[in-house]
């Protein structure tokens, strides 16, 4: 066996901790006691529990990544316990009076929020106002909000020219929500249910995306690019259907066509590029539906779905699938890992990318169920690794030892981002050792550089080991041992162990327990992130008729970005 497949051989036997290419950070957590168990300007414990909504809701960012927002749970009264957090501080408070004319309380706020990178947001609420009239839109801008349609409103104020409201008496009904927002603050929103359009029945053209202050229409809008050349109309938008970039140069909409045959679409800025029945590259059978579809803060924009009959699932990304499960592809090169949707039928359940044309994406595998949740990294030319998987342990008092009693449980579904430094953030359901789930917090994981620290015991040792470069994943990490003035030849000391000075050959041991030679020069695969050891260099040298060994400094090593 080569010098190389020893230190392979090494590699996969190295206790590594989950996390170890991340250094981990709690942001928020409910489990009773911790020091970030506390809501932000209340004083407050988040609501206990470890169901996927117990306390945090979707975490939101800005296109720049400066301001974040997120809406959680006070474990306090039940008409008290929404909060609307933007950059760690309260903007609005279930049972709190509005802080928009009209003598009411704040009510429950939607998990989907929309912020800007000048810190602005949009926001659909309920109030305490009578229940004919109390969902509405809200946008919040320079500390001020301003209710932008309201249940029973006049839909004309904001979007003029509907069909089917000539007269101008249309009015919103209960259902406003998906909402989004650009940098240049254009409006989006979903409005189902209008109510008094003149057309027959009354529900015919009855739900909008509202566009600035246009709108796609239900029964009236057609999508263009649809399959053999149809020409239908919307008849109905999802619930969670519509997103825009940050610029808004992609929209994206989610729905049905109307008719009950290959309904389901995706447009992208109104032409659909998902359809129902159309076969994807490399399935043999069509999509039968588009689960989810997300635009990230690069302009890149993914859908996933499934497929007809054979339940294959599937991740797109700008139109080219990415990631499937098809009972052959594994999650990722070099394992016999596979993506299967026997415990959660969508299969994949998040996704976001950054500018560098990288992409975090969560899935479930052929795993046991205790482990088959993970978020994969993907660096966008070929090469992947999981970042965190179920059943991993979580520091949650940061000492660095798996002492906490807590394991990530399940995570967030599309509560994940990506930031151009590597960082993400995420949301999990925590469980004890037994199984049980307990808590949920909101996670960021941080990546760690890569370094080479230099050690030398008591400094007898000849400083002679030098890493010329830093150990990167994806690269050829070089390591230089000198020579001295009667050396023969050099070579390098590997081992997973620092330890304190050994005395050995008139100088010191400084790695165990059985230190193997490597090259000096080691190309660091994707699947080395997070590997840490130590190496340690080793001279031949001429003393007089004698050959001695002489051990010179240690470097101890992170293969990281």
């Amino acid at each position: 066996m080569s010098r190389h497949s020893v230190l392979c051989a090494a590699l996969v036997g190295a206790p590594l901790l989950a996390q170890g290419p991340y250094s981990l950070t709690v942001l928020h957590v409910n489990q009773p006691g911790h020091p970030m168990n506390v809501v932000p300007g209340l004083g407050l414990p988040f609501k206990p529990g470890g169901t996927g909504t117990s306390a945090f809701e979707r975490p939101t960012f800005s296109a720049d990544g400066v301001h974040f927002a997120i809406n959680v749970v006070a474990d306090a009264a039940a008409t008290v316990d929404d909060v609307l957090l933007l950059d760690g501080a309260v903007v609005l408070r279930e049972g709190s009076p509005t802080p928009w004319p009209g003598g009411f309380n704040v009510g429950t706020i939607d998990a989907e929020i929309a912020v800007n990178s000048s810190g602005s947001l949009l926001i659909g609420q309920i109030t305490s106002a009578p229940a004919a009239s109390n969902d509405l839109i809200a946008f919040y801008q320079g500390g001020l909000w301003t209710v932008l349609a309201q249940e029973t409103g006049l839909v004309n104020t904001w979007v003029p020219g509907l069909v089917g409201d000539a007269g101008g008496t249309a009015t919103w009904d209960d259902t406003m929500d998906c909402v989004g927002l650009t940098d240049s603050n254009l409006l989006l929103w979903r409005a189902t249910g209008i109510d008094g359009l003149a057309t027959t029945p009354t529900t015919l053209n009855d739900a909008v995306i509202v566009i600035g202050n246009t709108a796609i229409q239900k029964g009236v809008t057609v999508p263009a690019g649809q399959a053999g050349g149809g020409t239908l109309a919307w008849e109905l938008f999802d619930p969670t259907g519509v997103d825009v970039s940050a610029d808004g140069s992609l929209i994206l909409v989610q729905g049905d066509l109307t008719g009950t045959t290959n309904d389901d679409i995706l447009t992208l800025n109104g032409a659909v590029v998902v359809q129902e029945g159309t076969v994807l590259p490399g399935f043999a059978t069509g999509v039968t539906v588009v689960n989810e579809a997300w635009i990230d803060h690069a302009n890149n924009w993914y859908a996933r779905g499934s497929n007809l009959t054979t339940g294959f699932d599937w991740y797109m990304r700008n139109g080219v699938i990415f990631a499937r499960m098809d009972d052959s592809e594994t999650i990722m090169p070099g394992t016999t890992e596979r993506w299967d949707d026997a415990s959660f039928g969508e299969c994949f359940f998040a996704v976001d990318g950054n500018s560098l044309g990288q992409v975090v994406f969560g899935g479930v595998t052929n795993n046991p169920s205790t482990s088959n949740g993970v978020i994969l990294f993907d660096d966008g030319v070929g090469n992947r690794y999981v970042v965190v998987r179920e059943g991993d342990p979580v520091d949650l008092n940061g000492n660095g030892i798996d002492d906490d009693d807590r394991y990530y449980n399940t995570f967030g579904d599309d509560d994940l981002r990506l930031f151009d430094d590597g960082t993400i953030v995420f949301t999990a359901t925590l469980k004890n050792s037994a199984g049980t789930a307990v808590d949920q917090g909101l996670f960021k994981l941080v990546p760690r550089t890569a370094s080479c620290m230099f050690r030398n015991g008591t400094g007898i040792n000849p400083v002679a080991c030098t890493c010329t470069n830093l150990p990167i994943v994806g690269n050829i990490w070089n390591v230089d041992v000198s020579f001295g003035p009667q050396t023969l030849v050099t070579g390098l000391l590997a081992d997973f162990q620092a330890i304190p000075p050994f005395p050995i050959f008139g100088g010191e041991l400084l790695i165990a327990p059985a230190p193997f030679l490597i090259p000096t020069a080691l190309n660091l695969p994707f699947g080395w992130q997070g590997l840490q050891f130590s190496v340690q260099g080793l001279r031949l040298d001429v003393v007089g008729p004698d050959l001695v060994i002489v051990l010179t400094n240690a470097q101890d090593v992170f293969v990281g970005h």
